[in-house]
């Protein structure tokens, strides 16, 4: 059975009352950190099932999940990242091209 992009989700869920939430996902990358996890971690991170269609399921601590939203830089703090990798010759992308980009 072949899912689209839309139908391999990746679902967190947890309530007020249990101190663990269940994690099942598609997600290639997450599904690998989540099975490293299960060997360093072996007590917190627990493989509870694995789906015919390829999806996992997972119960970590509910501590665990984060929404984290990127860091916001001033100009000044920008700059200064800037100055700091032309330093170490480090070059930076062009940008002018990608969506969103202003010039």
């Amino acid at each position: 059975m072949n899912l689209t992009k839309q139908e391999q989700e990746t679902i967190i869920r947890f309530d007020e009352a249990e101190a663990t939430a269940s994690v099942f996902t598609f997600n290639r990358a997450l599904l690998n950190k989540l099975e490293k996890l299960t060997t360093e971690r072996p007590d917190d991170c627990k493989l509870e099932r694995e789906f015919p269609s390829g999806a996992v399921e997972y119960t970590v601590p509910k501590r665990w999940v984060k929404i984290t939203p990127p860091r916001r830089l001033s100009a000044e703090q920008l700059e200064a990242m800037r100055e700091r990798g032309r330093k170490i010759g480090f070059q930076a992308r062009d940008t002018a091209n990608k969506p969103g980009a202003t010039t």
